[in-house]
Parts: C-alpha cells; sequence; structure tokens
C-alpha cells in the first residue's frame, strides 16, 4: 500500500512504477492517493479517519500483518486486528530513510531502486562535428566518473549493416530510436551521471546538412530529452577520415552548422576548444560544475 499526497515533489503514478517495475510479480503493491491528516496531535478523530480508509481501500478485509518501519505500526496493527512486523525500525541493516535519501540523494546512490536512478542522473551530452574527439571525451569522463557512456549508435548501426551506403531518411529515422533505447537502458547502470557521445542534435544536423530534412522522431526525441549539459566540440582539430565520414577529406558537418541547430531551438552549449590537454581541461572544468550541483528528480520520457 503505497500512499501518496497531491503535494508529493515525485508524482505518485511514477513511484507506483517505479516499484512495480523493480518487485514484477513479487508483490501487488496499490497506490492510496489522499489527503489525510499527518498529525495526531492535530487532529482528535485521526485513528479513526485513516483506519476507516485504510479497510476502505482494502475492499473491507483487515490485513493480517502490518509491516513497518515506524513507530506508527503497533498502533495501526492494534486498530486494525493485525499482527504487527517491525521492519528494522532502527535502520541497522539498511541505513536510510526516505527522508535521508530525498535530503542527500547522490550521497545515498546506492539506495536508489534501479527503475528511479535515470530520473535523477545528471545528463552530459558531446557533441560537434567529424574528427573532433567526442568519443575519446565520452570515454574518459565516463571513467573518470566511474559511469557508463553511450557510444555513437549510428556508427554501430552503419558499420555493421552496409558501412559504404550513405544513410537515407528511413536510417535516420532508425538511427535516432537506437540512440534513444541506448540511452534509456544504459541510464539504469550509470552512477549519478550519464556521458553521450553525440545526442540527437547530431542526428538533426546531419539529417538536414545531407538529405535537406530531419525526420518527426528525431526533432519529438529532441524537445523530450533534457541534458544538463552539452558540450561543442570546435572543429579546430585535425581531421582523420574514415568510411563513416561521407566528405571524403573534408568535414561534412561544420562547427558552424550546430549553432544554428542549436540556438535556433534555444538549447544552451558550451564551447569546447584549443589542443587536446586544452579540450580535456575545459570539458572537466563545466563537468564538474554541472556534478556539484544537488541530484534532483527530473521526469523523463
Amino acid at each position: 500500500m503505497m500512499c501518496t499526497r497531491p503535494e508529493d515533489a515525485i508524482p505518485g503514478e511514477v513511484r507506483l512504477r517505479w516499484l512495480t517495475d523493480f518487485f514484477g510479480a513479487k508483490a501487488r503493491i496499490g497506490r492510496f492517493h489522499n489527503s489525510l491528516p499527518e498529525d495526531p496531535a492535530e487532529t482528535p478523530d485521526f485513528w479513526q479517519l485513516w483506519n476507516h480508509a485504510i479497510l476502505d481501500f482494502l475492499g473491507g478485509r483487515a490485513p493480517d500483518f502490518v509491516f513497518a518501519s515506524e513507530s506508527y505500526g503497533r498502533r495501526l496493527a492494534a486498530d486494525l486486528g493485525a499482527r504487527f512486523v517491525p521492519v528494522d525500525p532502527a535502520r541497522d541493516s539498511v541505513p536510510i530513510s526516505a527522508r535521508r535519501l530525498t535530503a542527500g540523494v547522490s550521497e545515498h546512490w546506492d539506495m536508489l531502486l534501479p527503475t528511479a536512478r535515470p530520473s535523477f542522473l545528471k545528463r552530459i551530452a558531446i557533441i560537434g562535428p567529424e574528427s573532433c574527439g567526442k568519443t575519446t571525451l565520452a570515454r574518459k569522463l565516463a571513467a573518470t566518473y566511474r559511469t557508463v557512456h553511450v557510444p555513437e549508435w549510428a556508427r554501430t548501426y552503419l558499420e555493421n549493416v552496409d558501412p559504404a551506403k550513405c544513410p537515407d531518411l528511413a536510417d535516420i529515422e532508425l538511427i535516432g530510436a537506437g540512440h534513444a533505447a541506448a540511452e534509456d537502458a544504459l541510464a539504469r547502470q550509470a552512477n549519478r551521471a550519464i556521458f553521450l557521445d553525440t545526442d540527437h542534435i547530431c542526428t538533426a544536423v546531419w539529417s538536414r546538412i545531407a538529405l535537406g530534412e530531419v525526420p518527426a522522431f528525431v526533432d519529438i526525441e529532441i524537445r523530450k530529452r533534457h541534458y544538463d549539459l552539452r558540450l561543442l566540440l570546435r572543429d579546430d582539430v585535425p581531421f582523420v577520415p574514415d568510411i563513416l565520414r561521407y566528405g571524403g577529406n573534408d568535414r561534412q558537418l561544420r562547427f558552424d552548422h550546430f549553432v544554428s541547430e542549436l540556438e535556433a531551438r534555444s538549447l544552451p552549449f558550451i564551447v569546447v576548444e584549443g589542443g587536446w590537454p586544452e579540450r580535456n581541461a575545459r570539458a572537466m572544468v563545466a563537468v564538474e560544475e554541472i556534478m556539484t550541483q544537488p541530484l534532483a528528480y527530473r521526469a523523463t520520457g
């Protein structure tokens, strides 16, 4: 029985989804949405109100057991004619409480359900033209913060399907879907932050320049996915051609293409430029500023 209230910072339906996704068939969890009083000292009929509401929620059948970590569990069980089972009231077995967790999510990250972690992550996307060091930087930052990075899904797809074929709009839509699925899957494995080697902005820029339009799916993903930081790498380092760089010996995309796309969508970004040591240092400063900010709930998807 999961109690939720209209003023909850995290919507009740979201918390219920986290629990049911994690526990599956191991538990039947019902959401009890209410505005009942919370302080028995201020409400003379506090216990009667709650007892009646609980029995009504349970279809009139009193429970056999009441499991609780809080002191009210004993009184509630007695009122309902149930047997009381205390669950780690001293917080020795699992040293956490809801209040402590919400006060310091980063400090108690391991106490979050894996299903809940994507809603608290710091998300950093590394974008820019070809051959600017996005992959190297994403891997390096992920290693520094002991977390995961999302590889460039377009490269995974194109290298293993037909590297000689220039993508069409159908490919772009599939690439967008693949990148979204990869980010969502890896977000459950991430440790406080997740780094992306390109995001849907990169897909949109390539599609707009090479094919003249952007699939609707990619636009939708850009609008619904929030990033705490976008690092835009400038094209001021040597270009290394490969089979997936369709401009031959030159970059197909330019730094200005990305600036135009981001500004048209009113999306903030930080430019990373200079030699490799300078780039790494600039990126680390920007990321560290984001990581010093408290982790907080944010709706995803």
